[in-house]
C-alpha cells in the first residue's frame, strides 16, 4: 500500500501594518502559538509601511524575542502590494500567506487556513460572517464578488479574504497591483493557470465602527485597473504551462 505524502506545512507569513500600535501585538500574538502547533516551520515577516506611530517599535519587540520573526521597515506608505512583493522576494519556504496586521481575523480561523496549508495548490479562505459587517461593507465585498465571478468564472465564495499561495508559481507572474487589488489579481492570476484549490471559511473579529480604510474612491480605481489587466491576460509571465497539473480539484473544506 503506497502511503500519502504528507502536505508541506512550512509557511511564510506576512503582517502588513500600518498605524496599527493598537492592534499589532493581539496580531502578533494570535498567530504564534497557531503556527507553533500546526505548522511544520514557519517565518514571519513584519511590515511596517511607513507607520507614524509605535507599529514598528512594537514589531521590533517581537523580533528581538523571536528569531523566526523578520521586520521590514517602509520609509513611507507603499501599500499592501509593495510590502507583500517584498517579503515574497525574501520567503525561505514553498507557502506564502498575508495576513492583515489589525487583527481582524479571529483566530480559529486562522488555525484552519494554517491546517489546510498544502492540501491544495492554493488555499483560498472565505469570510463567513460578512453580515455583521456595517450593511455598505457588506454590500460592496458581495457586489465585487458577483462582478469577479460574473467576469472570471471561477464562482469563489470570496476573493479577498486571506490566501495561501505556492512561492514557486507566485513568483512566475506579474500582479498589476500595490494595494488593495494586490491579493485579487494575484489569485486570480494562479487560477488562470488551472492550479487546484481549496476554500476555507474564517470570521471576522468586531469590526469598530468607522475604522475600515479598505473601499475608498482611489481603491475603486485600483480594482477597475486591476481588472483590465486581468481582461487582457497581462499577469501571466514565463510560466511552463508543461507543469501545470491537468486535473484540478476544487473543493469546499468545513
Amino acid at each position: 500500500m503506497v502511503s500519502t505524502p504528507k502536505p508541506d506545512k512550512r509557511l511564510t507569513i506576512v503582517v502588513p501594518a500600518l498605524n496599527e500600535e493598537d492592534s499589532i501585538a493581539d496580531t502578533v500574538r494570535g498567530i504564534l502559538p497557531l503556527a507553533r502547533d500546526l505548522l511544520d516551520d514557519f517565518e514571519i515577516f513584519l511590515v511596517d509601511d511607513g507607520s507614524t506611530d509605535a507599529t514598528g517599535s512594537i514589531m521590533d519587540r517581537f523580533a528581538a524575542n523571536d528569531p523566526r520573526i523578520n521586520v521590514i521597515h517602509h520609509s513611507e506608505r507603499q501599500g499592501v502590494g509593495a510590502a507583500f512583493e517584498t517579503a515574497l522576494k525574501r520567503a525561505r519556504f514553498d507557502l506564502i500567506t498575508l495576513i492583515p496586521g489589525d487583527h481582524a481575523f479571529q483566530d480559529e480561523g486562522i488555525a484552519r487556513m494554517f491546517r489546510a496549508a498544502g492540501s491544495a495548490n492554493i488555499v483560498v479562505t472565505y469570510r463567513d460572517n460578512q453580515s455583521n459587517r456595517s450593511l455598505n461593507r457588506a454590500f460592496q465585498s458581495h457586489s465585487l464578488r458577483f462582478i469577479l465571478n460574473c467576469l472570471f468564472g471561477f464562482w469563489l465564495v470570496d476573493y479577498h479574504s486571506m490566501i495561501v499561495y505556492p512561492v514557486k508559481w507566485l513568483r512566475q507572474v506579474t500582479v498589476k497591483a500595490d494595494g488593495y487589488g494586490y491579493q485579487i489579481c494575484a489569485l486570480i492570476s494562479l487560477l488562470q493557470l488551472g492550479l487546484s484549490y481549496v476554500q476555507v471559511p474564517v470570521s471576522l473579529n468586531a469590526e469598530l465602527k468607522g475604522s475600515s480604510r479598505a473601499l475608498r474612491p482611489h481603491t475603486y480605481l485600483d480594482l477597475g485597473l486591476t481588472i483590465v489587466s486581468l481582461l487582457r491576460r497581462v499577469p501571466i509571465r514565463h510560466v511552463d504551462v508543461s507543469q501545470v497539473p491537468a486535473d484540478v480539484e476544487q473543493t469546499l473544506a468545513r
